[in-house]
């Protein structure tokens, strides 16, 4: 689709969650929602593991990126589920059309 001619986009704020009253720096956050994944997988261990609950229990930006997270995941394997059940019907649909099978 071609751009409106004559129209100028305007500025926007920046989508997400400001971090208001973080006790903690910008660098320090990024650091910990890098290491989410790895978190939610149960592959972190020791302090490191210590360090991402600590920032999520005391920092409301950190905290909301991980149950952002956390409801993508649940979100992503409930349409998975879905998604594999159908895909199997399927397959067993072909099957027994090649097969001859009327099961």
């Amino acid at each position: 689709m071609p751009p409106l001619m004559g129209m100028r986009s305007r500025k926007t704020k920046p989508v997400g969650l400001s971090r208001p009253d973080s006790p903690y720096s910008e660098q320090e956050c990024e650091e910990i929602i890098q290491k989410l994944e790895l978190f939610l997988d149960g592959q972190l261990k020791g302090k490191v593991k210590e360090e991402v609950e600590r920032l999520i229990a005391q920092c409301e930006y950190c905290a909301e990126q991980y149950h952002f997270e956390k409801r993508l995941r649940a979100l992503l394997s409930r349409s998975w589920q879905a998604f594999s059940a159908e895909a199997q019907e399927i397959v067993n649909s072909v099957r027994r059309r090649i097969w001859g099978d009327s099961t």
